[in-house]
């Protein structure tokens, strides 16, 4: 459920556009046209990133259609579709005005589509190229830690489904833990245990993990919100050096800074 997120993991641009066209004193073509604008700036600040070279190279001459199209490289395309019909919405705004066959629940439903789609994003990065573990020295986990962890909840949840390691159930109770689901927390390890997923000293360890952790909550710079986030992020960046900034941290610059890692931080 999206109860949770009342902002979608996107940049800062297509956030401002987002907020516009979820407005609803807003005149309704405003809002339908917002929700286009929004979606171009995704493409041209994210999916662009994460699209083939070759459908880089061709980037500045697609049509929007054709920009969202590009994301079944990578993508369910079930998800795409949704953001597709989106697009459709806000072409409606810019072609028929306010007399358009279209509706506000559709303008809610196109806000939801954005949402749903963006943290798809993310969870597609992780089904393509793996969330790091233990053995491999990836910053893709610690990057990911300055995000909200109502965002780590739903990003992860959808990603154990398709890979429950040991790993992945750890982070995921640690980010319940965090959006104070605690117990979500403890009903998710127990589920685990129950599926086979954990041993029974597994288990044990991180119940105790999660009995350590939380008397130490406050202490630690829990993003509340995408613009702590995007701080935690600039305080960290620093220390990832030039040929450590992968295609994972330049999508997550994009997506709280709006610039590229280098733009922000150049290395030398």
């Amino acid at each position: 459920s999206m109860e949770n997120i009342s902002i979608p993991l996107i940049s800062p641009l297509s956030r401002k556009y987002y907020q516009y066209a979820n407005d609803d004193s807003e005149k309704i073509h405003h809002r339908a046209e917002d929700v286009r604008i929004c979606i171009e700036k995704v493409c041209d600040s994210i999916i662009i990133q994460l699209v083939k070279p070759d459908t880089k190279r061709k980037w500045k001459d697609y049509k929007l259609h054709n920009k969202i199209e590009a994301c079944k490289e990578f993508m369910n395309p079930i998800i795409v579709d949704d953001l597709l019909n989106a697009k459709g919405i806000g072409n409606m705004g810019v072609h028929d005005g306010e007399e358009g066959n279209y509706s506000s629940q559709d303008i809610d439903k196109s806000l939801e589509a954005i949402t749903t789609f963006s943290l798809e994003i993310v969870f597609s990065y992780f089904l393509i190229n793996g969330f790091g573990n233990y053995q491999h020295n990836s910053w893709i986990p610690t990057v990911f830690s300055t995000l909200p962890p109502i965002y780590r909840v739903m990003i992860l949840s959808k990603y154990y489904d398709a890979n429950p390691s040991y790993f992945v159930i750890d982070k995921l109770s640690k980010a319940y833990l965090k959006s104070n689901m605690k117990e979500d927390a403890y009903a998710f390890l127990i589920k685990c245990y129950n599926n086979e997923q954990l041993q029974e000293f597994e288990l044990e360890r991180l119940k105790e993990d999660l009995k350590l952790l939380e008397p130490y909550l406050n202490k630690f710079s829990i993003a509340r919100n995408l613009d702590d986030a995007e701080k935690n992020f600039l305080k960290l960046l620093p220390s990832i050096k030039e040929d450590e900034r992968d295609s994972f941290v330049i999508l997550v610059s994009m997506i709280l800074t709006g610039k590229l890692p280098n733009e922000i931080c150049p290395t030398h």
